[in-house]
């Protein structure tokens, strides 16, 4: 168990697959409820599980790759400013540029939210009685109790709960009825009781480390949105069709009041950052269908991802290349330096840098790009040309 470039490559590339096979397969809400919501956290905890471990198993297969990578690799290990420092080659610029981004992500992210910690510590819990008999409601109905810490301010335009240890929901400062104080703590508690938070901070550990790959930021926002939408049906699952319209205004109200799209990475939000997922979270709530789960979709999607973990955990893409006791005596048959004549016995002779090398009976898919003369004196006529 090791890492290796090639454990690296293999596993971005399965995983970017992943991704982009998510994000089609979620666009569409139809689609979204055919399927359990715990299938799709299944397939995303695999992927943060495999990019958090690069790693190389003692008993993973090698591919060997002989387009891509070995260009790529090539690439990587050419010499830069070899005459002043030895040694130096691309993949250490491409290194130190990934690390120092790194180091400046993770300090970034930090840095405010200690500041946004610190910002909201300033500002005085509520004891408000109406608030304390929702949140004994909400807990209740949990079956769990916890000392959640509820606080109004100016300095956000979302609720939002922060606190892994000890839960700190946020209120804006904006008038809210007490049915709608109702629907956004039990939102945000709901979020508390089942853990997202830890999910969010596994997620921004994941981009602060792959903040080069866009395909991260797409994943980021899926989970965000699978997040909310598995909070939502928690939420509105004993709901009639009256209260369900109600919480949606709810979360009408709070999304045209949002003035703030910079939140902090390590919160969970009641509202959606854009109007497609909104939408989705309506038609969801709204669709009277929602039990009525396809068997089929979910198996398919759960046996797809996992087939991506344990491929991505059994095999690795290597750059290929013969062992260099082999490659001595090996030819790379190409049209600059190889050409075939046909011979007396219908097969074909095989001449490399105008010396025969060897007799074929076909001619395969490795050198079937080779020009084909009828006989010596016309091949030698010709290749002398060159």
């Amino acid at each position: 168990m090791f890492l290796s470039s090639s454990a690296l490559i293999t596993i971005v590339l399965t995983t970017n697959l992943t991704i982009a096979a998510l994000w089609l397969f979620l666009k569409s809400h139809r689609r979204l409820i055919q399927i359990s919501i715990s299938t799709i956290f299944i397939g995303i905890f695999l992927v943060l599980l495999r990019l958090l471990l690069p790693i190389e198993f003692g008993f993973q297969k090698t591919i060997g790759e002989s387009y891509i990578l070995p260009f790529l690799f090539s690439f990587f290990f050419t010499p830069v400013l070899e005459f002043i420092a030895p040694g130096l080659y691309i993949y250490h610029i491409i290194l130190f540029i990934w690390v120092v981004g790194f180091i400046c992500m993770g300090f970034r992210t930090i840095i405010c939210h200690i500041m946004f910690r610190y910002s909201i510590g300033q500002e005085s819990p509520l004891m408000d009685e109406a608030i304390l008999s929702i949140l004994h409601k909400i807990e209740e109905s949990h079956g769990k109790s916890s000392d959640f810490v509820i606080v109004r301010t100016s300095k956000i335009s979302v609720p939002m709960y922060i606190g892994l240890f000890t839960p700190k929901i946020l209120l804006p400062d904006i008038n809210l009825s007490e049915e709608e104080l109702y629907y956004i703590l039990f939102h945000e508690a709901t979020h508390y009781y089942k853990h997202d938070l830890w999910v969010k901070l596994l997620l921004e550990l994941t981009c602060i480390i792959y903040w080069w790959n866009p395909f991260i930021y797409i994943l980021k926002q899926d989970i965000d949105k699978i997040m909310e939408i598995r909070v939502d049906l928690a939420v509105t699952n004993n709901f009639d069709e009256i209260d369900k319209i109600k919480y949606l205004e709810c979360l009408l109200k709070i999304a045209r009041g949002n003035s703030s799209p910079e939140l902090n990475s390590l919160s969970l939000t009641f509202d959606s950052r854009t109007a497609s997922v909104l939408s989705q979270r309506f038609q969801i709530i709204l669709d009277k269908s929602m039990l009525k789960k396809s068997g089929v979709f979910h198996k398919a999607l759960l046996v797809f991802l996992l087939s991506i973990f344990v491929l991505s955990s059994l095999f690795v893409l290597e750059p290929y290349s013969f062992k260099s006791d082999v490659q001595e005596y090996t030819v790379e048959l190409t049209p600059q330096t190889a050409y075939l004549v046909h011979n007396k016995k219908k097969g074909y002779d095989v001449y490399v840098y105008n010396r025969y090398f060897a007799t074929v009976t076909r001619i395969r898919d490795s050198y079937s790009n080779l020009k084909i003369y009828n006989n010596l004196e016309e091949a030698l006529l010709y290749e002398s040309k060159k």
